[in-house]
């Protein structure tokens, strides 16, 4: 039997690649050949977990994160958010490194973390970086990586993934099918939430969870402060009428979304939504998923061991 003498004398790392080739643009698909090529560079072997038609997602990367943390080497996610999203629920509150190679739209994860968008610098961050554990959020069990939300936004990526099946992925699409959403008739929720000793009940087209200070920041919120205190972000909007919802959509566009007397916004560490119906379409990431209420939604602080760029000293 062959005896790899590199793997006798010194113990190499192994790197156990998930990679999504059709995200964003594909560039998921060119990333094998990239990853070998820095493997060999570093010395690590490369554990390629093929993304196959058929292939159970959730499995395989149970599977990949079960391989990583046996053998102690790290786990990378190449793809969209919601790549990044499924592999990162398997490896969330495990020792096991968690690294992402951002090939999406937006890539607001990845961006927020300050991982490179360009393929080949991400990957090379993947297996030299250092591993500081980051937050994510939860709701009933299920981890998101940007935000989670209710109502109208969920209905806005529904639609938005029906129309960029037939017109492609990329961002003048994703935005101009937002908008068609935003301004189509819609129903409003009924809830309760309940944080900490604090109660309301309400009508509401939308509820939005954000847990990305990028994100926040793009749209000058003022509630981007509840990420550096490890919280989540919670943005309820009021009834709105047609002008009212166009007015909203430019005041985002043009920064000036703070000023918007129909939003409501603040911070929570927990959150309980109690909605009238049993089950409720829930987008996390930019996928769809349908629970059943009350929704329980939890800030993780410290619950993923990410590998990133050296922290950046103030002052």
């Amino acid at each position: 039997m062959a005896t790899n003498v590199t793997n006798v004398m010194k113990a190499v790392m192994k790197a156990h690649l998930i990679a999504n080739s059709r995200s964003g643009k594909g560039a998921g698909g060119t990333l094998p050949e990239v990853a070998h090529k820095i493997c060999q560079e570093n010395n690590v072997e490369l554990v390629h977990h093929e993304v196959r038609e058929g292939v159970d997602m959730d499995q395989l990367a149970a599977e990949a994160v079960d391989a990583a943390s046996e053998d102690g080497g790290i786990v990378i996610a190449a793809g969209g958010d919601g790549t990044i999203r499924c592999v990162a629920q398997k490896a969330a509150g495990r020792t096991v490194k968690f690294a992402v190679v951002p090939c999406g739209t937006f890539n607001f994860f990845a961006r927020t973390h300050r991982v490179p968008e360009n393929v080949e610098e991400a990957f090379r961050l993947a297996v030299t970086g250092e591993t500081r554990a980051v937050r994510l959020g939860e709701v009933n069990g299920h981890i998101f990586l940007i935000n989670a939300s209710l109502g109208l936004y969920a209905k806005a990526i529904r639609e938005r993934e029906q129309r960029t099946s037939h017109w492609g992925r990329n961002r003048f699409v994703v935005i101009i099918s937002t908008i068609l959403s935003l301004l189509s008739r819609h129903h409003l929720l009924n809830v309760e939430m309940t944080t900490g000793d604090r109660k309301l009940t309400l009508r509401t087209p939308m509820i939005f969870i954000g847990n990305n200070s990028l994100q926040l920041r793009d749209l000058q919120m003022s509630i981007a402060k509840c990420m550096k205190l490890d919280l989540l972000a919670v943005v309820l909007m009021k009834p709105l009428s047609k002008l009212e919802t166009l007015r909203v959509i430019f005041r985002g566009i043009f920064k000036t979304i703070e000023k918007e007397e129909r939003l409501d916004s603040f911070c929570v560490e927990s959150l309980t939504i109690h909605t009238r119906k049993s089950h409720q379409m829930v987008a996390l990431d930019g996928e769809i998923f349908t629970m059943t209420s009350p929704l329980k939604v939890h800030a993780l602080p410290k619950i993923l061991n990410m590998v990133l760029p050296p922290k950046i000293e103030t002052p």
